[in-house]
Formats: C-alpha cells, sequence, structure tokens
C-alpha cells in the first residue's frame, strides 16, 4: 500500500513536472514571437511602402507599409522611405534627415486636400532629400513642398502641380535649397526662396516653372539663388523676380535660361535699403510685356553682354548694367 502510495506520489510529480516544461515552452515561445513582432516594428534603416501595403505592416520589402507618414514613423534618421510600386501615398511631414523615394517608373502621387503635401521641420544638420515624388493639390490653399526648418532640402526629379494659392516649393528657411530635372506648374509661385532671418542659398538645375498664376521663382531678401539651364515660360506675372522690401540684401545669378511669355521676364527691385541684386549670362528672354527690368534704388541689374534679348514687346526698362569675364 505504501508502494502503490510513493508510486501515484511520484507519478503525480511527474506529471506536473511534464505540464510545467510544455508550459514553460509555450510561455517561452510566446515571448520570442512578440519579440520577434517587436524587433520588426522596431526603426529601422530603410523601409518600404506600397499601395497593396497595411499600415499596421512592420513597413520592410517583403511587409510593406500603405502610406509614407507611417513608413517615416519606423525610419532612423538619415535612413530612407522607399516606394515599391504606383499608388497614392498622402501628405506627410519629414522632422528629421531622410530620403523619401520612387524609383524611375513608379508613380508616387501626393495628393493633396488641405495643408501643404509635404512639409520640412527638421533640424538645422539635418539633409532631406525627395526624389521621384508627384505632389498635386486637390482643394488645398497650402503649399505643396514647404520647408520652414531643416539644414538642406534636395527636391529631384519631382512634380508639383496646381497650389494655385501657394507655391510649388516653399523653402522659409536659412539652410539650402537644391532643386533639380523638377517641374513647378500651375502654382501661385513655381519657387520661393525667402528666409525670416538669416540667409538661404538655393540652386536650381534643369528645372521647368510653367503656368504660374503668379510668378516661377521669386527670390526674397536674405537669398542668395543660382539658377542655370532652366525655364520660366507662361507665367502670369514674372519669370524670375528679386524682391527687396527690406533691409536685408537678396542676389540672383541666372545662367543658360529661357525666360518666355511671361509679362515681365527677370525683375530686379527694391523698395528699402536692401539690395535687390539680378546678374544674367548665356540667356534667352523673348516674347515677355518686359523682357529684363529693373525698378527702385538700391536694386542692381546687370547683363553679362551674351544674351539674347529679343521680341519683348519692351526688351529693357530702367537701368540695365554690365559685367565682363574676368
Amino acid at each position: 500500500m505504501n508502494n502503490r502510495k510513493t508510486l501515484s506520489k511520484l507519478a503525480g510529480l511527474t506529471f506536473l513536472s511534464s505540464a510545467s516544461k510544455r508550459a514553460a515552452r509555450l510561455a517561452l515561445g510566446s515571448f520570442l514571437l512578440a519579440a520577434l513582432f517587436a524587433s520588426a516594428a522596431e526603426a529601422q534603416q530603410r523601409t518600404f511602402v506600397s499601395g497593396l501595403g497595411n499600415d499596421t505592416n512592420p513597413c520592410t520589402r517583403s511587409s510593406p507599409c500603405r502610406t509614407i507618414a507611417q513608413a517615416l514613423s519606423l525610419t532612423v534618421a538619415g535612413g530612407e522611405v522607399v516606394v515599391l510600386d504606383s499608388a497614392g501615398y498622402g501628405p506627410f511631414t519629414i522632422t528629421q534627415a531622410v530620403t523619401v523615394q520612387a524609383p524611375p517608373g513608379v508613380y508616387a502621387g501626393i495628393s493633396v486636400f488641405s495643408g501643404a503635401g509635404i512639409t520640412v521641420n527638421a533640424g538645422v544638420t539635418d539633409t532631406v532629400i525627395l526624389r521621384g515624388l508627384t505632389v498635386n493639390n486637390q482643394g488645398s490653399n497650402g503649399d505643396g513642398i514647404f520647408a520652414f526648418a531643416g539644414g538642406t532640402l534636395h527636391v529631384e526629379s519631382c512634380v508639383v502641380n496646381g497650389f494655385s494659392s501657394g507655391s510649388g516649393v516653399d523653402f522659409s528657411n536659412p539652410g539650402t535649397l537644391e532643386v533639380k530635372d523638377s517641374i513647378l506648374r500651375g502654382n501661385s509661385t513655381g519657387i520661393l526662396v525667402g528666409p525670416p532671418s538669416g540667409t538661404a542659398q538655393a540652386e536650381i538645375d534643369h528645372v521647368s516653372m510653367n503656368d504660374n498664376t503668379g510668378d516661377g521663382l521669386d527670390v526674397l531678401g536674405g537669398s542668395k539663388v543660382t539658377i542655370r539651364d532652366s525655364v520660366a515660360s507662361g507665367n502670369v506675372n514674372n519669370g524670375f523676380s528679386v524682391i527687396c522690401s527690406g533691409a536685408t540684401s537678396a542676389e540672383l545669378n541666372v545662367e543658360g535660361c529661357v525666360v518666355s511669355n511671361n509679362t515681365l521676364g527677370i525683375v530686379s527691385t527694391s523698395s528699402s535699403t536692401g539690395v535687390a541684386t539680378v546678374r544674367v549670362s548665356n540667356s534667352t528672354i523673348t516674347n515677355n510685356s518686359e523682357g529684363l527690368h529693373n525698378s527702385g534704388s538700391p536694386a542692381v541689374f546687370l547683363s553679362r553682354g551674351n544674351n539674347t534679348v529679343e521680341g519683348n514687346t519692351t526688351n529693357t526698362d530702367g537701368t540695365i548694367g554690365s559685367y565682363g569675364a574676368k
């Protein structure tokens, strides 16, 4: 009897031991599975979005997110968000150094119903790159791309269209802007560079600023801009303009551009002590109501003397100085 009791107790201990082991294995498996999902949802150097994705996904290549905004929340500083296929991805805000890009052949549409399409509010040392995106207005009174804080913004191979109450690119930031191989059309202003304080530097290369309801390019006080191999055509007001209304100066250097079919072609104007300076070389200014326009002391307009200024209703207005090779 005692032996039976002993065996019974031993059997019970064996049963409990096996059950405990199974429970431990299940608990460990659950922990590892949870850890795997937690790890997948952590910030990554490269995230992915797809028209077939879901924002509950971890934004990996095999399990992409649906929106760029969600992918940005899972991307480390200095990382990349990659668009995998053609779809609409919605507006987003950038607060750190990052690249958001769609490869050639992929249509990454940003439809904007209110506010800005893309807002850049990054740190003073951050570099933000936007590549291959199409930003379309669907009723917003804002800007296509609005950068009011950050170090350097690169806009490459992008289209910004239809922001008739705002700018295609509004760079209101004392940093550096580079726009290349892009189209800004149907906006109030194609590109606006005008920091509230400090100095903004901009380089614009192979860009079309067409059919905007105001100006193709506005350069305001505190800005130094170089534009080359670009076109401003069909803008309701000015092709390129430098406007100084306060004490801060601004300058625009134009090389190898075409400015046509605007009301005024290239404008330099000052209404206060800030000096608006324009230098133009190797460019064609034609079929505008006025070609080269300089008004308001102490504005300065200088032509290299190798430009084609022909076929405008009035080719030049105001004092147009000259400069030569050195």
